[in-house]
């Protein structure tokens, strides 16, 4: 037995005899590297106790595990007799483990993580070499400097050169000589109201005193178990409820005076946790309030996702049913004459805004009855009448095998091109689901943003798009600023808000033609789609459709190209996005003609048509070499045909260009899109559509004898190839052109 001591405390004692002062210093080197790794995947992975309790105990963990594993291994290796500095060798073996650990766990691709904990780990020794350098009595000043100077230099070029991305630099997209924004007050400018804030909540919780002691009305408890499986210990303990009795949180800026006022509410996506997202909204709110709406923001931080438990399994139908509860317990304090809600409320003038998973979820609650029709606790949703919904970069997936269909609802999504988390344009799918009587004025819009990212619309979630780890590979060098981009949010939904909720005409424009808005949007691409009941589609494209005969007697000819199929459109990750349209391609030159009927004319067109609506996407990616330099922009010409005789022919540059594809490089380092999210990253590009809208009485200026309530044959003709585009929709609207 004491032998057998003795020899382990021999073997001990080697395990650092090839260990000098120099590597004992890059051994150093290691530890700190490994440390700040660890600490930065701490910020990634809160407790939610505070920071300085995660510094402490991240950094707690990281010595005692540092210690243990490098002593470990050392060990082993003398039992082997390696001649090498084994306590150095442990180290570069504990933070290229750690390191892989920690972006494994973050979900980033295996061959990516493997590669990136190499370079880490030897970057560590790197550290470790130099300062032993920098700290050497026997190294010259002059020396120290080169070593100190050139490492620096070379780190800066690796970042700023990385970083930049094969994208078009911002400038306002789309202009065109003699084009006159609107000239009305700006909407992101605050309005006439005087407002106040106050919060209703539980009165209960635990890490927010606006919700508990500080709640100026005490707000009911909801039984959701009905909607989950399993309400975690973890989960209890933090929060201080289970499933049985979820909290109706809210932060309400309310307008002064004399209501009943519209009311707005905002609800965050999923963010981790413990770093709440409630009061992300606050610009938005204080805008609101001060142009006549009741804005408030949501809580549902505990339905969000935790490293330590998780999310709860059917989280899409939670949130829905979350907001819907927010609504009824309005309705509540509405009739308690003590209530600051007391007869404020219009509750049949109804927006509701939801970001990411929230964007969703506020669908979801204005078609309830497809998820909640059999809920006997929503039933005080038949006096509550939802008339617009907004999408922030929203999801978009499938629940229960249903997703949420808008008819005769205002509908308006924004997304970003740089969105480094809901990567595919994925609200143009709910776009495509709205719909609208015929005549109806209501309508649904979009933009689509070619500098915004993912979390910059909320306050609370920071620059990145994701939280350390994996936020520290994105790029944000072709980003806008945070304020440049929510001065988007505002003036939008604004514009949408007063339009929707307050009957205000004079913002329509801008939804129609993103340009009418130039003198308040900051410099950026953009891409936008506008339409009401009063169009009239001429080619409904679906699935395995005739590509030449449609059901409202029009035809179509084409000739020339190279490709000419009807497809469904699919975003970055290859799914499909319930868009059908026409794809075209062609060489040199090509031309599609859609022939009307006299019967579409005396049938379905009982209105005189005042513009032509094509809707189409720029595919310049799918071109052959389109990766190695940018594509030729198309020309495009349009003629219309009247009468059978009369004919004028213009080019699309006079109305609005044809904008070139949005190409977004999302990682530092470009080559790392293929490979760090496992393909989430490795599309540059989707199809994305711009409504272009030719005002009728263009044409007749260049020809008197042009009647555009006589239009018998339309033609686009495409020259300046190759080229591809895809057109979603093309017709006719009724309404008066400005």
């Amino acid at each position: 037995m004491s032998k057998g001591f003795a020899w382990v405390k021999r073997r001990l004692a080697e395990t650092s005899i090839h260990d000098t002062s120099f590597w004992r210093v890059v051994t150093a080197g290691s530890w700190l590297a490994a440390g700040a790794a660890v600490i930065i995947a701490g910020l990634g992975n809160p407790t939610g106790l505070g920071f300085i309790f995660d510094l402490f105990i991240y950094s707690a963990l990281h010595v005692i595990a540092f210690f243990l594993f490098t002593r470990v291994a050392a060990f082993l290796q003398t039992l082997i007799n390696l001649p090498i500095p084994r306590l150095f060798a442990s180290s570069l073996l504990y933070t290229g483990c750690t390191v892989y650990l920690i972006l494994y766990h973050a979900k980033l691709n295996i061959l990516f993580s493997v590669m990136i904990a190499i370079v880490y780990s030897l970057a560590g020794a790197v550290l470790g070499i130099l300062f032993n350098f920098l700290t050497s009595n026997k190294i010259t000043l002059q020396r120290k400097l080169v070593l100190g100077i050139l490492p620096a230099a070379f780190c800066l070029f690796l970042l700023f050169s990385s970083s930049t991305a094969n994208i078009i630099q911002p400038t306002f997209s789309g202009d065109v000589d003699g084009f006159v924004p609107l000239q009305v007050e700006n909407p992101a400018e605050p309005g006439s109201y005087a407002y106040r804030y106050f919060t209703y909540g539980s009165g209960r919780d635990k890490h927010r005193k606006e919700f508990g002691s500080g709640a100026k009305l005490l707000s009911s408890s909801v039984d959701a178990s009905a909607y989950i499986d399993e309400w975690s210990w973890v989960r209890k303990i933090f929060w201080g409820f289970t499933e049985k009795n979820l909290p109706l949180n809210g932060r309400v800026w309310m307008p002064e005076g004399k209501g009943p006022f519209p009311l707005v509410l905002m609800v965050h996506g999923n963010h981790r946790m413990e770093y709440f997202s409630d009061n992300g909204y606050g610009y938005l709110g204080e805008l609101l309030a001060s142009r006549g709406f009741i804005a408030i923001s949501i809580d549902q931080n505990f339905l969000n996702y935790s490293s330590w438990s998780g999310i709860p399994e059917h989280d899409m139908t939670l949130r829905a049913w979350v907001l819907i509860h927010h609504l009824l317990q309005i309705q509540t304090f509405q009739n308690m004459p003590d209530s600051p809600f007391y007869q404020q409320v219009d509750l049949q003038r109804i927006a509701l805004i939801g970001h990411s998973r929230g964007g969703q979820a506020a669908a979801m609650a204005a078609d309830y009855t497809k998820w909640f029709a059999q809920d006997s606790s929503v039933a005080g949703m038949a006096g509550i009448d939802i008339q617009a919904v907004i999408g922030i970069a929203p999801t978009d997936k499938r629940v229960d095998g249903k997703t949420a269909v808008l008819h005769n609802m205002y509908y308006l999504v924004l997304h970003g091109a740089q969105d480094g988390d809901v990567t595919s344009f994925k609200g143009d799918r709910q776009y495509a689901r709205s719909s609208y009587a015929n005549g109806s004025e209501r309508f649904k819009a979009s933009l689509y943003i070619g500098e915004a990212n993912h979390s910059q619309f909320n306050t609370d979630w920071g620059k990145t798009d994701s939280l350390p780890p994996r936020g520290l590979f994105l790029n944000r060098s072709n980003t806008m600023d945070a304020s440049s981009q929510r001065e988007i949010a505002k003036v939008y939904i604004s514009a949408f808000l007063q339009t929707a909720l307050r009957g205000n005409e004079q913002y329509i424009q801008l939804f129609r033609d993103y340009r009418y808005g130039r003198d308040w949007l900051p410099h950026a691409q953009y891409f936008s789609r506008f339409e009401n009941g009063q169009f009239i589609q001429l080619t409904e494209f679906k699935r395995n459709s005739d590509k030449t005969t449609f059901a409202k007697d029009v035809s179509v000819e084409a000739d020339g190209f190279t490709l000419w199929t009807v497809e469904e459109a699919k975003d970055r990750r290859g799914y499909k996005k319930g868009i059908h349209g026409v794809v075209l391609a062609w060489d040199e030159a090509g031309s599609y003609s859609m022939v009307v009927s006299d019967s579409f004319r005396d049938d379905t067109l009982t209105n005189r048509p005042e513009s032509l609506i094509v809707s189409m996407a720029n595919l310049e990616k799918d071109l052959p070499g389109s990766r190695n330099e940018p594509a030729p922009i198309p020309k495009i010409e349009v003629e219309v045909e009247t009468g059978g005789t009369v004919s004028v022919r213009m080019p699309l540059d006079r109305f609005m260009p044809l904008s070139p594809q949005i190409y977004t490089k999302y990682t530092r380092i470009p080559w790392f899109d293929d490979i760090m999210r496992n393909g989430k990253y490795s599309e540059s590009a989707e199809p994305v559509f711009q409504t272009y809208e030719l005002p009728l009485h263009s044409f007749k200026q260049l020809n008197a004898d042009f009647q555009p309530e006589d239009i018998t044959k339309i033609t686009l003709y495409f020259s300046g190839g190759p080229g591809k585009v895809m057109i979603d929709d093309i017709g006719l609207m009724t309404y008066p052109a400005p």
